[in-house]
């Protein structure tokens, strides 16, 4: 399960301007059955590029806010 403010990573393209190896920020939990997540995605300039629903299973989660680590990647 992802909270608010942390980071994902797309395995995959989402969308023409989210692609493979993008990240983004969990800034939106739905309150559905399986859990879909609003994912704000910024350029380097901080700017937001898009907010995309995607479910868990679309997402590698990359770094968890309430402890500050980043998550392995095997």
């Amino acid at each position: 399960m992802l909270n608010i403010n942390d980071v994902i990573k797309v395995p995959k393209d989402i969308q023409e301007n989210i692609k493979a190896g993008d990240v983004g920020t969990v800034v939106h939990i739905f309150d559905v059955t399986p859990s879909v997540y609003l994912i704000e995605f910024i350029d380097d300039q901080g700017r937001t590029i898009d907010t995309v629903s995607l479910k868990e299973e679309d997402v590698s989660l990359y770094w968890i806010a309430s402890t500050g680590t980043y998550v392995d990647e095997e």
